[in-house]
């Protein structure tokens, strides 16, 4: 997947939930790299 955000930072995927780090944990992180 390429965004700005990819290539700015030089990642494959966007996965970028810190923030959301201590409501949802890895469940969180795991649906969006699965859609």
């Amino acid at each position: 997947m390429k965004t700005k955000v990819t290539e700015l930072l030089g990642i494959e995927y966007p996965i970028i939930q810190g923030g959301m780090a201590w409501v949802a944990e890895y469940h969180l992180a795991a649906a969006v790299s699965e859609a």
